[in-house]
C-alpha cells in the first residue's frame, strides 16, 4: 500500500501545507500521531471518530478518552487538548428469546486548540501588539456493521475559529468506511469535509478542502502491525503517512511513523493495564522543536456473559452411583428401585382379581 500510494503520488503536487486554523489537524487521541497519521485503517477506539468514523463500530465497550499536547516545544503558549466518549448500543433479547445483537456506536467529543502570544503586523511592519489563535471543535458521530467484514460511519462537527478580534463558526461532514477483504488484513477509506465548515474572518472566507484517503493495515500474529494511508485533496495536493505498531507484550506497544505533511518522523508508546490505556506520541525535530501528545483511555461495561442452564435439586431427587463390579442390568435394577419412591398400597390398588383390575 505504501509502494503504491508513494506511486500515484508522484503524478500530482506535494500538498503545500498551510492552514488558517491555531493547530488544525491534530486529530484526536496520541495513537495515530505516532503511526505518522496512517490511523485510517487501524483506528478501533474512541479516537475514530475523527481519523474515520467507521472504525467506532468496533468498539465493544463503552470509552472514555482524553489527550493534552504540547505542540512546538520551542514555542510557549501553543496547547490543545481534547476529551471523547464512545457507546455501543448493545441489546438483549432476553433469556427466553436469548441472544442479543448492537444498533451501532454513538460518540462524541470536544477539541480545544489554541495558539497566543503571535506577534501582529501590517503594510507598516510589526504593532508591538499580539494576539491569539483559538479553535473550538464539536463532534458527533455513529457507526455501525456492514455484515460480518464491513463498517460504515458518520461525523457530524462544528468548529468554531477565532484569530485577533474575528470570530466564525461552520458545520462539516466527515464519512468512513472499513473493510476486511481477507484474513486481518483491513482496508479505510474516509471523505473529509463532504460538507466543509466555511469561515469568514473579516473579509477572508476559508474552507478547509475535500479530501479522500485511503489506507491499509495488516495484524501479522498480534504482534506487528504495519500501516499506511494516502490521503489526497480535490486540487490534487496529496501527503502519504506509513507506520508500525509492535506488540511484544500484551500490554506493552512500541510505534513508529513517518508523515509527508510536515516530513517529519513520528516515535510513541502505549500501555494497556485492565481497563486502563495510555499513549504517548513524539513528533520529532522541526523548525518548531519537538511536539508532544499524551492521551488515556478508560472502558467501562461490557457485553454480559451467556447464561448458564441451571437444574436446580428437587426434593426427593437422589443421584444413583452404581457399585464397582455392578452388570449394566443389575445398575438398572437398583436404580429403578432407587430412583423410584414407594407408595404405600400401590400394589395393592393395581393387582387383578375376578371383578377386573
Amino acid at each position: 500500500m505504501a509502494v503504491a500510494s508513494a506511486g500515484i503520488a508522484f503524478g500530482f503536487g506535494r500538498n503545500p501545507g498551510g492552514d488558517a486554523g491555531a493547530a488544525a489537524g491534530w486529530g484526536l487521541g496520541a495513537r495515530a500521531e505516532a503511526l505518522g497519521r496512517a490511523y485510517a485503517a487501524l483506528a478501533d477506539d474512541a479516537a475514530a471518530l475523527y481519523w474515520n468514523p467507521a472504525g467506532l463500530a468496533a468498539l465493544e465497550r463503552t470509552e472514555f478518552a482524553f489527550a493534552y499536547g504540547a505542540p512546538f516545544g520551542d514555542v510557549g503558549d501553543v496547547t490543545l487538548g481534547d476529551a471523547v466518549v464512545a457507546k455501543p448500543l448493545l441489546y438483549s433479547m432476553g433469556e427466553g428469546a436469548g441472544g442479543g445483537g448492537s444498533l451501532g456506536t454513538l460518540a462524541a467529543a470536544v477539541a480545544f486548540r489554541r495558539a497566543g502570544g503571535i506577534r501582529e503586523a501590517n503594510e507598516a511592519g510589526p504593532t508591538g501588539r499580539t494576539f491569539a489563535n483559538t479553535d473550538v471543535e464539536l463532534y458527533l458521530g455513529y457507526a455501525h456493521t456492514l455484515g460480518a467484514k464491513g463498517a460504515f460511519g458518520l461525523a457530524l462537527k462544528n468548529v468554531t475559529r477565532g484569530v485577533a478580534d474575528y470570530s466564525d463558526s461552520g458545520f462539516g461532514l466527515d464519512v468512513g468506511a472499513t473493510y476486511k477483504p481477507l484474513g486481518d488484513l483491513t482496508l479505510g477509506a474516509v471523505f473529509r469535509n463532504v460538507i466543509a465548515p466555511n469561515f469568514r474572518l473579516k473579509a477572508l472566507k476559508n474552507a478547509p478542502p475535500l479530501t479522500l484517503e485511503v489506507g491499509a493495515s495488516y495484524n501479522c500474529f498480534n504482534v506487528v502491525s504495519p500501516v499506511a494511508s494516502f490521503e489526497i485533496t480535490r486540487e490534487a495536493f496529496y501527503d502519504v503517512g506509513v507506520g508500525i505498531e509492535i506488540t511484544p507484550v500484551e500490554y506493552v506497544a512500541l510505534r513508529g511513523g513517518y508523515y509527508t505533511g510536515d516530513e517529519r518522523p513520528r516515535a510513541g508508546l502505549g500501555f494497556a493495564l485492565g481497563d486502563f490505556r495510555f499513549d504517548y506520541g513524539l513528533r520529532i525535530g522541526g523548525p518548531l522543536g519537538d511536539s508532544h501528545l499524551a492521551s488515556v483511555s478508560l472502558l467501562f461495561g461490557g457485553v454480559e456473559p451467556p447464561l448458564d442452564v441451571v437444574i436446580p435439586e428437587e426434593e426427593g431427587y437422589i443421584e444413583f452411583e452404581p457399585e464397582e463390579g455392578a452388570s449394566s442390568e443389575e445398575e438398572d435394577a437398583e436404580g429403578e428401585e432407587e430412583t423410584t419412591p414407594g407408595i404405600p398400597g400401590i400394589d395393592e390398588l393395581f393387582e387383578e382379581s375376578s371383578e377386573g383390575p
